[in-house]
């Protein structure tokens, strides 16, 4: 075993010599065979006394025995050729892969092929979460950035350049390593191995610009997008780089989503109809609808950007993704639904008014609607804002619950008491009372004496009186005299203060009301004329 060693050492410094001096090649496969032969012919005089030790000179100062098998000679010459053959010539800024021989702690070291070893550091080819994307065996791709008799490193971006590796490095678009030296209009200057280059603002980073002066002094990788005047007007991008990455990222990531799936994302954006999450190069809208139950003006009042937060996919189309943060809450209805029933009384707040009605909140989650017509009594409302306003308390009464369609209806009028009940209270028989004109149809005028409280002027009375009266006296005030009152139909019957007294009263202006409820013309709902 040391006699081989001692030849494999020998058969180094042959290579090793070689490489460093520049021998015509005639020389050195006579000095190779030379050495080869005085090598074998000092193994063949050991073997045969093996019990005289001698030292390296007095090897060489013996004389060769001319008993050498030639052949052994020829095949150490052989394989020397073939070793200085495989080693590879490189220079800085060349692209090589090689297989992993060994991973440590700080470096990755590779094979190059023949002789030839390099080396990589670890935290170069690691990914933003800490994680080597590679093993022993697998092929790692880099570039030289030094390059010696003795050592081989690679990188994963050149960072030891000159004016022409530049120019190569943009034509195959190899990524360089620069520092961001200054912010000036416009961009920045970036010092690539102390050649100057500018960065636009637009491509130093992949999202908004918003703190241009954090990039100073740092380091990153760039691609050459422009190389112009032979390296005097160079342009790069940090950009192109980062995009390139989200991309692959978010290729993986679209593989591993579903709809279904619960994932946790970072909020990247605010806006007024929602907030878009990062799911890992990709992004995700979560509309302002599916952040809660509860119903929230702005998005703000629940997240900020930055905030990390669990959601679940309810829709995807390509690499439009839609989540909701509301799918992994219990809902508010389910468990109202099972608290509440008809006729319970509920305090609730008004979320909008809508011109059929008002949407309240019941409880946090859980809304109801009070139906225009069930906001007063008898009162002809145009608009739920006319009683109620947005935002203010009220007490109301559950009048139907639907469990299948998850719908509430309420009641404001239910809760309010009935003028009917003690009408006389507030008006008699031949009583003259200030009205409001409500309405004025064809066959006569509707006039409030009372909220909830509504009497009919005949348009006959109206013309023995000689009284001018059509919609556009509505809303004015009116003195009428009241004929006669019926709680039983709850109708009031109406007649102008300055009507003859010789006019009889006819039921003819009745009739007229009755047939055009026939014909469908708009009634209030809750006029006492109603069941006539």
């Amino acid at each position: 075993m040391e006699k081989n060693d001692e030849k494999v050492e020998i058969l180094n410094e042959v290579t090793e010599t070689s490489e460093k001096k520049e021998i015509p090649d005639e020389q050195v496969e006579k000095s190779t065979e030379e050495t080869i032969i005085e090598t074998t012919e000092e193994i063949v005089e050991e073997t045969i006394d093996e019990t005289k030790i001698e030292t390296p000179e007095e090897i060489v100062d013996e004389p060769i025995e001319e008993t050498i098998d030639e052949s052994e000679g020829e095949k150490f010459e052989h394989m020397l050729e073939e070793s200085l053959t495989h080693i590879q010539h490189l220079e800085v800024g060349d692209k090589v892969s090689g297989e992993i021989l060994n991973i440590t702690d700080s470096y990755i070291f590779i094979t190059l092929g023949g002789k030839r070893d390099a080396y990589a550091e670890k935290a170069d080819y690691v990914e933003k979460k800490g994680k080597l994307p590679l093993k022993i065996g697998d092929t790692l791709t880099g570039y030289v950035v030094k390059c010696s008799d003795t050592e081989t490193m690679v990188a994963k971006s050149l960072t030891s350049v000159n004016v022409n590796i530049l120019h190569e490095a943009f034509e195959e678009k190899i990524p360089v390593s620069g520092k961001v030296q200054s912010l000036i209009k416009g961009g920045y200057i970036i010092d690539i191995s102390g050649i100057k280059t500018f960065c636009p603002l637009s491509q130093i980073d992949n999202k908004l610009l918003v703190e241009p002066k954090k990039f100073l002094n740092q380091t990153f990788d760039f691609v050459i997008i422009d190389f112009k005047d032979n390296g005097r007007n160079i342009v790069v991008s940090r950009k192109v780089i980062l995009e390139e990455e989200k991309n692959k990222l978010k290729e993986e990531t679209l593989k591993k989503l579903e709809i279904g799936s619960v994932i946790r994302g970072k909020v990247t954006r605010l806006t007024s109809f929602g907030a878009f999450v990062d799911l890992g190069g990709v992004d995700g809208l979560l509309h302002i609808s599916q952040f809660s139950w509860s119903r929230i003006d702005s998005p703000s009042e629940v997240l900020n950007i930055g905030d990390e937060i669990e959601s679940k996919i309810i829709k995807m189309k390509g690499s439009k993704i839609s989540l909701s943060m509301k799918a992994l809450q219990e809902n508010p209805m389910d468990i109202a639904l099972k608290d509440m029933s008809e006729g319970d009384i509920v305090s609730c707040r008004i979320l909008r008014n809508l011109p059929f009605g008002s949407f309240v909140e019941i409880k946090s989650g859980v809304e109801g609607l009070i139906p225009i017509s069930e906001l007063a009594r008898g009162r002809r409302i145009n608009n739920p804002s006319e009683v109620v306003t947005e935002g203010e308390l009220v007490e109301a009464q559950i009048l139907r619950i639907d469990p299948e369609k998850r719908k509430i209806s309420l009641s404001l009028k239910s809760l309010q008491p009935d003028p009917w009940d003690n009408i006389y209270e507030y008006v008699a028989e031949n009583d003259i009372v200030a009205g409001e004109i409500e309405n004025v149809v064809s066959f006569g005028a509707f006039i409030k004496i009372k909220d909830g409280i509504t009497g009919l002027l005949p348009s006959s009375k109206i013309k023995i009186a000689g009284v001018k009266l059509d919609k556009s006296n509505t809303g004015e005030e009116f003195k009428v005299r009241v004929v006669k009152i019926d709680t039983d139909a709850r109708r009031i019957s109406l007649e102008p203060t300055n009507m003859p007294e010789s006019a009889s009263d006819s039921k003819d202006d009745w009739h007229k009301y009755k047939k055009q409820r026939k014909k469908k013309e708009v009634i209030v709902e809750d006029s006492p004329f109603a069941d006539l």
